[in-house]
């Protein structure tokens, strides 16, 4: 008997929250770059992040990139899972519904889809004022193509509530790959 309550009490700590100085609470927008086949798009996004507990939070984000009459926006919304690895440093899990659509020609040509995306990854404070993170993803978004990509982004914190993002992304959809950039800013509440 005593075993099992040791056993069920370190179970217990191995899995409870520990605090981290990462702050899941903030919105952001960013000046972003999509390198798809042929051409560059430019755009924005705008994404945001809610703390719900110290395990659990949920994350919405648009995306939208144009040039020479091709555009191409990006909506997404969903939850996370955090486990602080230690008081600096978190691993991160996240499952989120997509909704992709693309737009040739003034609505010539126009092509909408939905799916999911499954991601997990790091994000860790390597200075007082400097954050890094990177994951790894499966995106299935219907004709939008399916695949793995990757993540890595950087933020600088100015203060509590200000700070300076960028970030790259690559995914393969299907056998096109995306490369995306984005530089902006991100304010934390």
């Amino acid at each position: 008997m005593k075993r099992t309550v040791l056993a069920l009490a370190l179970t217990a700590a191995a899995f409870s929250a520990q605090a981290s100085d990462l702050d899941y609470s903030y919105v952001e927008g960013a000046y972003s770059k999509l390198d798809v086949g042929p051409g560059n798009l430019d755009g924005f996004s705008i994404d945001g992040s809610l703390k719900f507990n110290d395990s659990f939070y949920g994350f919405a984000g648009y995306q939208k990139n144009d040039q020479s009459g091709i555009s191409l926006d990006e909506y997404n919304i969903g939850a996370g899972f955090r486990k602080a690895i230690n008081d600096k440093t978190d691993w991160v899990s996240e499952l989120s519904y997509i909704r992709d659509s693309g737009n040739i020609a003034n609505s010539l040509i126009k092509v909408d889809d939905n799916g999911y995306r499954i991601a997990t990854g790091v994000r860790s404070m390597v200075s007082d004022k400097f954050e890094l993170n990177g994951k790894v993803n499966y995106t299935d978004a219907g004709d939008f193509g399916d695949g793995f990509g990757v993540g890595i982004g950087a933020v600088y914190h100015v203060n509590d509530s200000f700070g300076i993002t960028a970030g790259y992304d690559y995914a393969d959809r299907s056998g096109s790959d995306l490369n995306g950039w984005n530089l902006g800013a991100r304010f934390s509440f």
